[in-house]
């Protein structure tokens, strides 16, 4: 019972943060000229990239341009501010956000990244928790943006407005525009340490200046190389050496971590489930190409049997029945060298998989006695190879 009631702690906090508390502090950008998307261009994240795209002259300014619409126009939706995280980035998803121009963190992370990515620029969306006095306040996303060889903190969510007392107060702070790394770890704390994206990242046990100190006195992490093995492994992959990622930097020290660890614990076990089924899926699919070339195999060697009974008429080339015989064996090989790597997995397919291998063996002795007696037959003059023939009951 314990333990359900701890899920559920960390359950009902998980879902009571989002959006920046506290009082609106407008922070406005170096003076730049900011293209406004026209609402034409707004019916899809590609529609929107591709007109980001072409209306602005690097990737900083669409940026820019992207950040600001959806400040001045994506309101928090504060009547489902307590809506279950879904994890989810789906295009329906997106298009409802642009289409009811409401969202939650999660909403405006996905569609900002996703824009990003459509464009061209290197975007991902971070989960973690917010920070306020080093104090955890609940769950957040936002995007982390790779920018040449910098990676920077876009936030949209926190720039787009705040919530008091239970009202969303719309107006757009810079300040969450491109942060730094080092500025923005004080107020957004990743679940997986790894997008700190700092060469000594905090703890999650650890709080305040104290912790900064004592993050320089461990090894150097080497995010770079961590984000870009990230790029190349597998969804799998990627929750099981995160969830180490997180136990070795802390682990479950508030709410939000334990809720989110029982995610992707659950989620490693569904995906190596998975993962199991279609192993043992590609197993039984295999076994089946291979009965089915033995069967081949075997109305070849009937074929040629046939033929032999015949005493070899209508007449070949010597050479023609060498083939005949010799194509019979190497494919009986393939069959046989494919079906050794084959794994069984449970005692139904290794019972199938030894069945046929029995089967194959018999075949192979048989094919190998029909070679021996073609090249003795070969070997034999014409006028005496009905003799042969008759010998061996043909």
């Amino acid at each position: 019972m314990r333990s359900v009631i701890v899920v559920m702690l960390g359950f009902l906090l998980m879902n009571t943060a989002g959006a920046q508390p506290g009082k609106l502090k407008q922070v406005k950008p170096a003076s730049v000229a900011i293209v406004s998307v026209p609402e034409e261009a707004t019916a899809s994240p590609t529609m929107m990239a591709k007109w980001l795209k072409a209306h602005t002259g690097n990737a900083v300014a669409l940026q820019q341009a992207l950040f600001n619409w959806m400040a001045t126009h994506i309101a928090y939706d504060v009547e489902n501010m307590n809506r279950v995280s879904s994890y989810r980035d789906s295009a329906a998803a997106m298009l409802k956000t642009l289409r009811t121009r409401k969202g939650l963190s999660t909403d405006y992370a996905v569609l900002y990244a996703q824009i990003c990515r459509k464009a061209g620029i290197p975007a991902t969306v971070v989960t973690g928790y917010g920070l306020q006095n080093g104090i955890p306040t609940g769950s957040h996303d936002w995007v982390v943006v790779k920018n040449g060889a910098q990676w920077a903190i876009t936030d949209p969510t926190w720039g787009a407005g705040v919530v008091e007392n239970g009202r969303f107060v719309p107006g757009i702070n810079w300040t969450w525009f491109r942060t730094a790394p080092q500025v923005a770890v004080k107020t957004h704390m990743p679940y997986d340490p790894m997008w700190q994206m700092l060469p000594f990242p905090l703890r999650h046990d650890e709080q305040g200046s104290q912790a900064f100190a004592a993050a320089t006195k461990r090894p150097v992490f080497a995010y770079n190389d961590t984000l870009s093995n990230w790029f190349r492994q597998s969804r799998l992959q990627r929750l099981e050496y995160a969830a180490a990622r997180i136990r070795r930097f802390g682990g479950a020290a508030n709410p939000f971590i334990m809720s989110e660890l029982d995610w992707m614990d659950q989620s490693i076990k569904v995906l190596v489930a998975n993962q199991e089924i279609e192993a043992r899926n590609r197993s039984i699919d295999e076994f089946n190409r291979l009965s089915r070339d033995y069967a081949a195999i075997v109305q070849l060697y009937n074929e040629y049997v046939d033929f032999r009974n015949r005493r070899f008429t209508p007449e070949v080339e010597d050479e023609t029945l060498r083939k005949t015989i010799g194509e019979i064996a190497v494919r009986l090989g393939a069959v046989e060298k494919a079906l050794s790597g084959l794994q069984g997995g449970d005692d139904a397919m290794k019972g199938n998989i030894m069945e046929l291998q029995r089967a194959l063996a018999q075949m192979r002795d048989k094919v190998r006695d029909e070679q021996q007696f073609v090249n003795k037959y070969i070997k034999t003059e014409k006028g005496k190879r009905k003799e042969l023939l008759y010998a061996n009951g043909g």
